[in-house]
């Protein structure tokens, strides 16, 4: 019955009336390491495929440098190592993530690396070791180390890399036993084969929140006058072009690399961060003199050079995570330096004004990645307000505020599961449940009302009866290379028995729906996808008064 409505009916627009063009093509990203690579081969697919189930288009994951890195307690650095040939890294050093890498390609993902610290003890100078100013994962490494790690990593990932020692094992005629996948079905995936490329990684992140202390430091210097001279936008300029420089070296820089990853509290809020970044002023003029000097940036001399020293600044997108924690994404932060969903347009407008400073203008703007966001829950947390309804609704809320904007290329969901509480805390403390439960699950697996709202998001712009009740939503999981199908349904106050409002289908590349219908009465409105075996899945119930 269902798909014979579907043939009859066609309700599709991607554009709201009166408003900028949105988006067709905005991607869903997810980011939990604890789930991918902190944990069994078995339990990394596991996740993988519960990814692809909800959707998801790109995986995030933490490329971590000391984790691959040969000697990397020591500070010696190691002998005849070419860090740029990833076949001389420590064997199996790499495995985990190439692993992920073939099962999210056979699964239809692609995979987003976020190449991040701790660096290796050998490349972090003896000064940024000792400055007593931040935790080891943001200890300031050598920039012409980390580019050479970069490379290594872009070569490996090429899509045409064979590793030796796998090629040789192939050849001898055994398959590695680091690339067995167990629990993959032929419905979904095949173990990855030895002596096969390893799949192109073409998304890119150069290291992660830059303007917080604990993941760059040391942060400031003592100058002239006792005054602190902040040290986080020129070291980062220089990752970002050691960053640049290895991946254009490997054959990357013509894909997605993205800069900032800026996170609301740090030492420098996003704006200023990225302004003493980009060497510009208040006014968004290029800095001179003492002023651009505080910052590494150029006392003088043309614009121009600027830009062609720094291309990894001009060439690439722009990332950050919009945090509001405990407020909805349509509410300013009291923060007032906070950048969240509410005044992302503010921040893209004042991204281009600091690239049209230097002569260079992106057609749409500049690209704009939302690479970390969520909403921490009570339960399990205490010390919080949202309820795991709240998370629902919200994540529906901003992912609608995003779509808006054509500029947000991609968001990121942080995390599947809820992080576990500090350890070595006292239970029960504000300290112990000061990690992040903004998963789609708790941390017994059971899902939160949030995992159906990211699977099928819908969202209603004014929940109120009338003529023309406007609904917005998402085919996720649906097949978007071929007319996806769904049914948005009513249910009057007081019933318990739903009625079709109205069939839509849809080409978008995504399967965004934007549609109106008519609701005389109060109740409730869903959004269900039809599958291509007939089945349905529904969002979360909206209210309308």
């Amino acid at each position: 019955m269902v798909l014979a409505a579907v043939g009859l009916v066609v309700a599709m627009v991607c554009a709201l009336p009166g408003h900028a063009p949105a988006s067709t093509t905005e991607k869903a990203s997810l980011l939990d390491d604890d789930q991918l690579i902190y944990v069994s081969t078995q339990h990394m697919v596991q996740t993988l495929e519960t990814l692809h189930s909800l959707g998801v288009d790109t995986v995030k994951v933490s490329l971590v440098w000391q984790l691959i890195a040969p000697n990397s307690g020591s500070t010696q650095r190691p002998a005849n190592f070419d860090a740029t040939n990833p076949a001389a890294y420590p064997p199996g050093a790499w495995g985990r993530w190439d692993t992920l890498v073939g099962v999210a390609h056979q699964l239809g993902m692609s995979v987003y690396f976020l190449v991040i610290g701790p660096a290796p003890l050998w490349a972090v100078p003896a000064g940024n070791r000792t400055s007593g100013q931040g935790p080891a994962v943001g200890w300031m490494p050598n920039p012409g180390d980390y580019q050479n790690f970069v490379e290594a990593a872009g070569r490996r990932y090429s899509g045409t890399y064979v590793d030796p020692a796998q090629a040789s094992s192939a050849a001898a005629g055994s398959e590695n036993p680091g690339l067995t996948v167990p629990g993959l079905t032929p419905t979904t995936a095949a173990a990855p084969r030895a002596a096969d490329p390893i799949p192109r990684v073409s998304q890119w992140g150069i290291w992660n929140e830059p303007n917080e202390r604990s993941w760059m430091n040391p942060w400031f210097r003592k100058g002239p006058h006792h005054r602190q001279i902040l040290l986080q936008p020129s070291d980062y300029r220089s990752l970002v072009d050691a960053g640049w420089n290895g991946l254009a070296a490997s054959g990357h820089s013509g894909d997605t690399i993205l800069v900032g990853e800026t996170a609301n509290r740090g030492i420098m809020s996003p704006v200023p961060f990225m302004r003493a970044l980009y060497c510009v002023g208040s006014k968004l003029r290029p800095l001179r003199g003492n002023a651009a000097s505080a910052f590494g940036c150029p006392t003088s001399g043309p614009t121009s050079s600027f830009v062609s020293q720094h291309p990894g600044l001009f060439r690439t997108a722009y990332a950050h995570h919009p945090y509001g924690f405990e407020a909805p994404p349509n509410r300013p932060d009291p923060d007032k330096g906070f950048v969240t969903l509410i005044n992302v347009p503010s921040f893209e407008r004042t991204l281009n004004r600091i690239f049209g400073a230097y002569g260079q203008h992106r057609p749409g703007g500049v690209p704009l990645y939302l690479t970390e966001w969520g909403f921490k829950t009570n339960p399990p947390n205490p010390y919080v307000r949202t309820s795991p309804t709240d998370q629902a609704a919200w994540i529906n809320e901003g992912e609608y505020m995003m779509w808006r904007e054509p500029y947000v290329k991609e968001y990121t969901q942080f995390l599947l599961v809820d992080s576990a509480p500090k350890p070595h805390t006292r239970k029960g403390s504000a300290l112990y449940w000061s990690t992040f439960q903004t998963g789609l699950e708790y941390q017994n697996g059971r899902q939160k009302p949030a995992f159906t709202a990211f699977r099928v998001p819908i969202w209603l712009p004014n929940a109120r009866r009338g003529r023309h009740v406007a609904v917005w939503g998402q085919l996720r999981p649906a097949d978007h290379s071929t007319t996806q199908y769904g049914l948005v349904e009513f249910q009057r106050h007081g019933s318990r028995s739903w009625k079709e409002l109205t069939a839509v289908q849809t080409n978008s590349p995504e399967g965004f729906i934007y549609t109106h219908v008519s609701i005389r009465r109060a109740g409730l409105v869903r959004l269900g996808w039809i599958s291509p075996n007939g089945s349905v899945s529904y969002s979360r119930t909206v209210r309308v008064s």
